[in-house]
């Protein structure tokens, strides 16, 4: 295993979720035998990689998307492109979104439901209150909603990752303010997913 800090992470959004633990949930590259080193050039189901004049940093880590994790591989110096719905569908989860890690980002593989028990903001609220996204406690927050309550939520955190993507390489210890100023819909262009998770409402609007 090369000497990233995955897979035990910790969020760039640490004063809005708790430091979570090392676990399955969070996919990226070292697990992932089409994005090992030896294999720049090359497409693979999940991903393929770049090879630069310079070797790429973890600076260079980004979301491209919810779905596109481009993350460097320190081995091979690449940059590489990971696909996160194939990395979560490998052990039958779904993506909820690329995020920020401590200094990397990672996909966050999660398992909903069949019944929308939760809303978008109350499926929000449950992940905060958890705190480690590998607990029980989280991963129940997920399967009490469906596919689409779960994506999103992933919308919204995945616009605010990308809303303060510069002050958290730049400024960090300022990336836990600016996401959730982001995540609350007053800081970059969140506005709108934020406005579109507050109004969606669960199967049964007297539930609990």
């Amino acid at each position: 295993m090369h000497p990233r800090r995955s897979p035990t992470l910790a969020l760039a959004l640490a004063l809005v979720l708790p430091a979570l633990a090392g676990c399955d949930f969070f996919k990226e590259l070292q697990s992932e035998p089409g994005a090992e080193a030896g294999d720049t050039d090359t497409d693979t189901d999940t991903g393929d990689s770049d090879t630069g004049d310079e070797p790429c940093t973890n600076l260079d880590d980004y979301c491209a998307d919810q779905d596109t994790l481009r993350t460097c591989d320190p081995e091979s110096g690449a940059l590489v492109t990971l696909d996160c719905a194939s990395l979560c569908g490998a052990s039958s989860q779904l993506n909820f979104s690329c995020i920020p890690a401590e200094d990397i980002h990672a996909c966050w593989c999660v398992t909903p439901g069949q019944y929308k028990l939760k809303s978008c903001s109350e499926l929000e609220q449950c992940v905060v209150a958890c705190g480690d996204p590998g607990s029980d406690c989280s991963q129940n927050c997920f399967t009490d909603t469906t596919y689409q309550t779960v994506r999103l939520l992933g919308s919204l955190y995945h616009c605010a990752d990308t809303s303060c993507d510069d002050i958290c390489k730049e400024f960090p210890s300022d990336c836990g303010s600016c996401m959730q100023a982001a995540l609350a819909g007053v800081w970059g262009d969140c506005g709108l997913e934020r406005s579109v998770c507050d109004a969606d409402q669960n199967d049964e609007p007297t539930w609990p």
